[in-house]
């Protein structure tokens, strides 16, 4: 049987956990994943560990943060007054909401809100956290 090589067509299961064990991303009850090596279609270290592998073959990856969703910067944590925002509804802490930064949308979770002002992180959730991938090789489609 062939092994993965740097340019294989394949289709991938995987399971994505944070450091207390947390599964937060999960293709096992759907439909595999399909990519295609070389085409910056995944994070490269899974390139990486996936190259000589054979179908049936579970890699797992463990990345840190700057190599995962990134570190994270207090300084993306902002409060803002209401006046400068347009919102459509009153934010509750923990909600995503989409704002306009320097003209371009973002989306930022919201810390905290007072009457006259919202605290929100423009981090991504996962910002800071080491991930742990567990990534199945379902089928090899091409070499």
């Amino acid at each position: 049987m062939t092994g993965v090589t740097a340019e294989s067509t394949l289709l991938l299961h995987f399971t994505s956990r944070r450091p207390d064990g947390e599964i937060f991303e999960n293709t096992r009850s759907g439909t595999p994943v399909q990519i295609t090596l070389g085409k910056k279609q995944i994070n490269p270290a899974f390139e990486e560990a996936l190259i000589g592998k054979s179908e049936g073959e579970t890699v797992t990856v463990t990345l840190p943060p700057e190599k995962a969703y990134g570190k994270y910067h207090k300084k993306l944590v902002v409060t803002i007054k209401r006046h400068k925002l347009s919102l459509e509804h009153d934010p509750a802490p923990g909600e995503i909401i989409r704002i306009e930064v320097l003209k371009k949308p973002c989306l930022v979770t919201v810390v905290s809100t007072t009457d006259k002002s919202i605290t929100v992180d423009a981090n991504h959730p996962l910002a800071g956290e080491t991930i742990t991938y567990e990534i199945t090789i379902e089928k090899i489609l091409s070499p």
